[in-house]
C-alpha cells in the first residue's frame, strides 16, 4: 500500500457488523470511511462508537462502493453475501465476508472466479482459523505424529430461538438452512479444516422446533478417509456450549467450549495460542498491507458448503446423501 490510511466500509450494521466496524476503527492507519445498512438507526449507533464520523452512510450498499474504498467488511444477512461480495470485488475492494457465503456451489464458483479475475483478497470469518490454539491443534493433527483420524463427534448447543425470533435468521428465504446453515458451519468447518478431510456421505434429520427453519439437526457421516463422524446441534437449548472429539490412532483431541486440548495419559493438556490473538479484522488488514497468508480463502468454503448441502438434502429426502467434491 502507499502509506495512506486504508479506507474501509462495513456493509451491515447489526450486532456483528457493529463489532467489525469498531475493531477495524481501532487498527492504526485504518479509517472506517463508510457504513451501509437498511436501518439508519443501526448506522448511527455504529458511527457513534467510531473515533471519526464515516464519510458516507447509506441504506444502499452500492453508494459506498463508488467512493473509492480500499476494502469492505460484509456482515449483512446471509442471502445478500454473494451479491455484495461480487459488487465489492468489481469495485476494486478487498473483501472480508461473514459466513456463510452461500448454500449454492454455482454461486461459490462465481465468487471464486471473480476473486481470481480481480486480483483482490477475499477472506471469510471462520473464527477458529484465526485462533492460535485451534491452529496449534490443526498442526498437531496434520503432523502425522498421532496417526490417522479414526473418528469425530460434535455436539453444539445454544439458544438460537430467543434472540432471533422475528428476524431474518428465521426466514427460510434468507437463511434456508436455519441454525445449521447459519451457525453450525463454525464447527463443521473447524473439523474439516483441522483434519484436512471432506464429507463423503451424510445421513441427517432436522426439526424446526416451531419455527420455519431447521433448529435441531443430528446425524452421521463417513469422511473421505473412511472415518465416521457423528453430529448433533441443538438450536433451542438454554445456553451456548460445545464439545468436539477428534480421535486419532495414537492420541485423542477435544475442544470444549472453544478451548482445544490434547488428552495425554488421561489428562487434559490445553493448547496455548502460541501468539497474540489478532482476530479476523487485524489479520485481514495484514493480508492487504503485508501480504500475510489468508487463513480462510473463499475456495475453502466448498468443503463446508458440500457437507451442509448433503446433510440438509438427506434430512429432506430421508436418504443417505453423497457429499459431492
Amino acid at each position: 500500500m502507499n502509506g495512506l490510511p486504508l479506507r474501509v466500509g462495513v456493509i451491515g450494521c447489526g450486532a456483528i457488523g457493529h463489532q467489525h466496524a469498531v475493531r477495524l476503527s481501532r487498527i492504526s492507519g485504518v479509517s472506517v470511511a463508510a457504513l451501509s445498512d437498511p436501518s439508519r438507526a443501526a448506522m448511527e449507533r455504529t458511527a457513534s462508537e467510531l473515533p471519526a464520523a464515516p464519510e458516507t452512510m447509506s441504506e444502499d450498499y452500492r453508494i459506498p462502493l463508488g467512493q473509492g474504498l480500499d476494502a469492505v467488511c460484509i456482515a449483512s444477512p446471509d442471502a445478500y453475501h454473494v451479491e455484495q461480495a461480487l459488487a465489492a470485488l468489481r469495485a476494486g475492494c478487498h473483501v472480508l465476508c461473514e459466513k456463510p457465503l452461500t448454500p449454492w456451489v454455482q454461486e461459490l464458483e462465481t465468487v471464486r472466479r471473480e476473486v481470481a479475475r480481480s486480483g483482490r483478497i477475499m477472506a471469510m470469518t471462520y473464527q477458529r482459523r484465526y485462533d492460535g490454539a485451534h491452529r496449534a491443534l490443526r498442526r498437531e493433527i496434520l503432523s502425522g505424529t498421532w496417526g490417522e483420524v479414526t473418528g469425530i463427534a460434535i455436539h453444539g448447543a445454544e439458544d438460537w430461538i430467543t434472540p432471533n425470533a422475528g428476524t431474518w435468521r428465521h426466514d427460510p428465504a434468507i437463511c434456508p438452512g436455519g441454525f445449521f446453515y447459519d451457525a453450525c458451519g463454525h464447527q463443521i468447518d473447524m473439523v474439516l479444516w483441522a483434519t484436512d478431510l471432506r464429507g463423503q456421505s451424510v445421513q441427517a434429520w432436522t426439526e424446526n422446533a416451531g419455527t420455519a427453519v431447521p433448529i435441531r439437526i443430528w446425524g452421521n457421516a463417513i469422511l473421505s478417509n473412511g472415518a465416521p463422524m457423528t453430529f448433533h446441534f441443538v438450536g433451542d437449548a438454554t445456553a451456548w456450549r460445545e464439545t468436539i472429539h477428534i480421535h486419532c490412532t495414537d492420541r485423542d483431541f477435544a475442544i470444549r467450549d472453544y478451548k482445544p486440548e490434547a488428552i495425554v495419559d488421561g489428562a487434559s493438556q490445553p493448547f496455548a495460542p502460541g501468539s497474540a490473538q489478532a482476530g479476523s479484522d487485524v489479520e485481514f488488514i495484514q493480508m492487504i498491507r503485508e501480504g500475510a497468508q489468508n487463513p480462510a480463502p473463499v475456495e475453502d468454503v466448498r468443503r463446508v458448503l458440500r457437507f451442509t448441502e448433503a446433510a440438509l438434502r438427506s434430512a429432506a429426502t430421508g436418504n443417505v446423501t453423497e457429499a459431492l467434491p
